[in-house]
């Protein structure tokens, strides 16, 4: 990181030291935008990133109820190869 951006980093911590979830989503969603790599929309992220959580709970868990329902609101049609893909991650876990 180079010495400005470190220097701003730092300017937006609290007393704490931690620096503010909302200000953490900027600089990703910033670095995201310059690299052109991954989703533009910060919010668009987070859902995906919380769908993969709850995912990785569900398989944890054994739940196959909870986990087809998690495929179904990820959009991932039942019989496709990502289905199958996601079954086999579930069993394996």
């Amino acid at each position: 990181m180079s010495k400005k951006k470190e220097k701003e980093t730092r300017n937006v911590t609290d007393e704490s030291g931690a620096i503010d979830r909302e200000v953490l989503d900027v600089i990703h969603e910033e670095k995201r935008r310059v690299s052109g790599r991954g989703p533009r929309d910060a919010e668009a992220e987070r859902k995906k990133k919380k769908l993969a959580e709850d995912g990785l709970k569900a398989i944890k868990a054994k739940d196959e109820r909870v986990f087809t329902e998690l495929l179904r609101q990820a959009g991932i049609r039942e019989g496709s190869a990502e289905w199958r893909n996601a079954w086999k991650a579930f069993y394996s876990g």
